[in-house]
């Protein structure tokens, strides 16, 4: 719990406030108890005052009119009329606060019993028969805690302005984000409310396709809200599973071409699985048995393309057996096509394999770059099933851009580490021993980057004597 309590105190808004709440800390660790719960509650209106006159300097009409009170009742000085203005200020800083929505009911409710606790610490006179006020430590560690993580260490960002914030943010037309940044500016410092309030927003848009007033197309609006809900979910992932599973019933009546777009938007997400259920699976069944036919030259259409792209999805093919069946009776071209829309370790097998039945030199380097976006899910036993079946085919090992893919693929497979080095250095060998083959497909640029990259030792007529 201490270091749980330091960490607070270190993320505290205000450079002005954090002494205050040190302070508390520190008397709670001396065993001054009254002094704690006394320096909490200081902390605590010192901070509300603080964020108020933020938010005027910001422009809030509201916060203007506490801050001009806060100028006259500092214009009067220390005599009495300057002390008696400054506590009725200090009696209403909760309910400013609450006002304000720098709480919530609940946190007003926390912080008006450390202000109780604080007057009964500067005042033992407020107990019957004389008796002093002694409050347990365990209260004042809790006070301090509560102070913290309700109030201090959050900015002075109002719930509903935050909201508009991270609407505005959504509709950027430079939007560019990462789960980190979002997590940072809408989630982290957020209060608890304000927090599922936007975590619901996102949902509602990425499963419904809501119009976000005309400001950009609503199934745009809908990826970007996915994105969104992704990195909340990293953090906060029962809270978006709850917002997503209460759109569930309106999800279900919507046309076609929207739940097959939020099909393809969230069908790699655990939390839209869990509001599927078997009456919505058929239905997406149904849906793809219609939408994921050919066009007269063979070729798929980009939303069949997106639709079948989900086979590469655990979840996808659990709940949606069908999948499987419709991707494997596609093409190699029309795979080709479905796997270049999204690598994932799914397809590795299915890559290796057009590597050996490559029938001409475009497909074969076709494959070969697939097998370059795949990189990163390749192992040192797939990796080396790879190299085995790129040679064994000359469609592939005698094609024109392959010799380059083999140097991309190695770079790519950095994540493989220095293991990687004898199985390319065996596919150069090979190649290499091939009676009467052009120098290109020798593949000299890939010798060379393993002597770059350290992977095999250089030549002995290269190695200084």
């Amino acid at each position: 719990m201490a270091v749980d309590l330091e960490t607070l105190l270190a993320q505290v808004w205000s450079p002005d406030v954090r002494p205050l709440a040190e302070e508390a800390w520190r008397c709670y660790n001396a065993g001054a108890i009254r002094a704690s719960i006394a320096a909490t509650w200081s902390a605590v209106s010192a901070d509300i005052i603080v964020k108020l006159i933020h938010l005027a300097d910001e422009g809030d009409p509201g916060a203007q009119v506490f801050r001009q009170q806060v100028v006259d009742a500092q214009d009067k000085g220390l005599n009495s009329g300057g002390v008696s203005a400054m506590q009725k200020i200090e009696g209403s800083l909760v309910d400013k606060a609450v006002d304000f929505e720098l709480i919530d009911s609940i946190g007003q409710r926390e912080l008006d019993r450390i202000r109780e606790d604080r007057h009964l610490c500067s005042h033992p006179s407020l107990r019957m028969e004389g008796e002093v006020y002694s409050p347990r430590p365990e209260a004042a560690r809790a006070h301090l805690a509560i102070a913290l993580s309700t109030l201090l260490v959050h900015p002075p960002t109002q719930g509903r302005k935050l909201v508009d914030e991270f609407k505005n943010f959504i509709c950027d037309p430079l939007f560019a984000s990462s789960p980190s940044h979002i997590q940072a500016a809408f989630h982290d410092r957020a209060r608890t409310a304000t927090c599922r309030s936007i975590i619901k927003l996102a949902a509602l848009a990425a499963m419904l396709e809501v119009d976000p007033d005309g400001r950009m197309p609503a199934a745009a609006h809908a990826d970007r809200m996915a994105f969104a809900l992704r990195a909340f979910a990293e953090v906060n992932r029962d809270a978006v599973r709850d917002a997503v599973g209460a759109t569930r019933e309106r999800f279900q009546v919507l046309g076609g071409e929207i739940q097959l777009r939020t099909l393809v938007r969230m069908g790699d997400d655990d939390y839209f699985w869990a509001s599927v259920d078997q009456t919505m699976a058929t239905r997406f069944e149904a849906l793809l048995d219609s939408s994921t036919t050919s066009g007269p030259n063979g070729t798929l259409p980009p939303a069949a393309v997106s639709v079948l792209a989900l086979v590469s999805s655990n979840y996808a093919r659990e709940r949606l057996p069908n999948l499987t069946v419709r991707f494997k009776q596609l093409s190699d071209f029309q795979r080709r096509q479905v796997i270049a829309l999204g690598p994932g370790e799914f397809f590795v097998p299915t890559v290796i394999e057009m590597l050996r039945t490559a029938g001409s030199f475009r497909s074969g380097e076709a494959v070969g770059r697939l097998l370059v976006q795949h990189a990163a899910f390749l192992t040192l036993s797939t990796l080396g099933e790879a190299l085995g079946a790129w040679f064994a085919n000359g469609q592939c090992r005698d094609a024109g851009d392959m010799p380059g893919l083999a140097v991309q693929l190695v770079h790519a497979t950095a994540h493989l580490g220095a293991a990687r080095g004898p199985l390319f250095s065996e596919f150069v060998a090979k190649c290499e021993a091939v009676p009467g083959e052009i120098e290109q497909y020798n593949y000299p640029e890939l010798k060379s980057a393993l002597y770059t990259l350290e992977l095999v030792p250089p030549p002995v007529d290269t190695m200084p004597k």
